[in-house]
């Protein structure tokens, strides 16, 4: 197909699916939205980071991380010598009930004059712009009194303090917690709704290490054994102890693969043997899920709540586009009736590297019977790819097709319902050296293939302070080239 021919196929496909689930676009036809971290806005003032954005890109629509304890994703000039972070807005006690943690204690102290919604959200509203608070799940237990006991346990009762561990979604603390953050940030502020994001799994994936950079995770530290979770399991008429015998057997295998000990039937079929004979390590799997949906439920309701026409959506782990377990989990059908709108992470260019990295996690114990290359077609052949092969994969990364299927997979996903699909577009998200990086005609050709495959908008990604002005310039181009702006 000739760029001419991919064009017109793109805006008569977004034109053709938001006709056909009565959605209403915004009056430059469609939805551009950007994560956008506190740092450029402290550093440049925020009139010169919107005026910049409008100008580069036609954003319409701000993601603004607005509750973040990772330095990275705040991204000032200076700091004071140790960070925190935290809750980057006015914190109002009065919205957070039946929590162990005190609101007050979650405000960043780095910058305890900024009030990232104040400051942003009446800028964004007199350039007609939408304003969302970005909160994130951030990948390390917090320094703030209280916050451990939110925290998942390991089966000795232990603490781990690092991603893919997170707080509990079986701790009512944590559930009232989140939700008292969500009506804070909704009735103190003028904004347009809220994006949730929890870059976890399930502790199956946890256990095999089925993530970029999974082979790090230690699989006796899986989670979450916690005494919420035990409480909620035999009301279930979970056999708690099962579940933990079962995991066990399946450390003992991810451990005897990672030192290179081959089981006599092959990595596969004793991976199979385990889940055979403790059929609890599904049931836990399917438990932890349960658990991060029902607080996905439980998000949108409270924000439909306060203001119905207020959006609740949710950033989706591009752990999906590696790991097939995590994909079948992702289910956008059944997340529809508590969704306004999903943001499938689809970072092309470092896709290639996370590719790697899960690889050589999972190729030491679920597919350790399998050669790289031949994982590597596995993977292509069971997620619908067509990229590089091994050898050319970290230069060349995922390819602007793989924006194209993923978002189509997801539109596909949720057909007939009114949830909007906007894909996360990769901007400068930063690669190892010699790896595949951003450049303006590859993010005009992404932005392109997400239309293409019926994405009812955009939103930049990862973060505003990565991007260069050039690569932002590269979405808008896409944008006018599509007629929608």
């Amino acid at each position: 197909m000739d760029r001419r021919e991919f064009v017109k196929t793109a805006v008569s496909t977004a034109a053709a699916l938001a006709s056909a689930q009565g959605q209403t676009q915004p009056a430059s036809k469609t939805f551009v939205g950007v994560q956008l971290n506190v740092g450029p806005i402290i550093d440049q003032g925020v009139d010169k980071v919107l005026d910049d954005l409008q100008r580069l890109a036609h954003v319409n629509a701000l993601f603004l991380y607005t509750h973040t304890y990772m330095a990275e994703r705040v991204h000032a000039r200076s700091y004071p010598a140790a960070f925190r972070g935290g809750n980057f807005a006015t914190v109002h006690p009065q919205y957070y009930r039946d929590t162990i943690v005190k609101p007050e204690d979650t405000r960043a102290p780095e910058f305890p004059n900024f009030d990232a919604l104040a400051v942003v959200v009446p800028a964004a509203r007199k350039r007609g712009m939408k304003t969302f608070s970005w909160i994130i799940e951030d990948n390390m237990l917090p320094n703030v009194p209280g916050m451990d006991q939110l925290w998942e346990k390991d089966m000795n009762g232990a603490t781990p303090t690092r991603h893919p561990a997170g707080p509990c979604f079986h701790n009512p603390h944590y559930r009232n917690y989140l939700l008292g953050l969500a009506e804070d940030h909704c009735r103190s502020y003028q904004i347009d709704g809220i994006m949730f994001g929890s870059e976890r799994q399930g502790p199956l994936g946890y256990s095999l290490g089925a993530y970029h950079n999974g082979a790090r995770a230690d699989p006796g530290t899986v989670c979450c054994f916690c005494s919420f979770c035990e409480r909620d399991a035999r009301a279930q008429g979970i056999d708690f102890a099962r579940v933990k015998q079962g995991y066990r057997a399946l450390e003992k295998f991810v451990r005897a693969g990672r030192a290179g000990q081959r089981p006599v039937d092959g990595y596969y079929v004793a991976f199979w043997r385990v889940l055979l004979d403790y059929p609890e390590v599904l049931v836990w799997e399917r438990f932890w899920n349960t658990g991060q949906r029902e607080t996905y439920e439980a998000l949108h309701a409270k924000v439909k709540s306060i203001r119905a026409d207020m959006q609740a959506g949710w950033h989706i782990w591009q752990n999906s586009s590696f790991n097939p377990i995590y994909r079948a989990e992702q289910d956008f059908a059944a997340f529809a009736p508590y969704t306004d709108y999903v943001k499938p992470v689809l970072y092309n260019n470092c896709a290639g590297e996370r590719m790697i990295s899960y690889m050589a996690s999972t190729g030491a114990d679920i597919h350790g019977d399998l050669s790289k290359p031949d994982l590597l077609e596995f993977e292509y052949k069971v997620l619908g790819y067509n990229e590089a092969p091994l050898d050319k994969l970290a230069g060349a990364g995922f390819s602007a097709d793989y924006v194209y299927r993923e978002t189509k997979r997801t539109v596909d996903g949720i057909a007939g319902a009114k949830t909007l699909v906007w894909p996360g577009i990769d901007i400068d998200v930063p690669t190892a050296a010699g790896n595949s990086k951003c450049t303006p005609a590859g993010v005009r050709d992404a932005v392109l293939a997400a239309y293409k495959g019926g994405a009812h908008g955009v939103v930049l990604s990862r973060s505003y302070s990565e991007m260069k002005p050039e690569n932002l310039r590269g979405a808008g181009e896409a944008l006018e080239q599509l007629g929608l702006v």
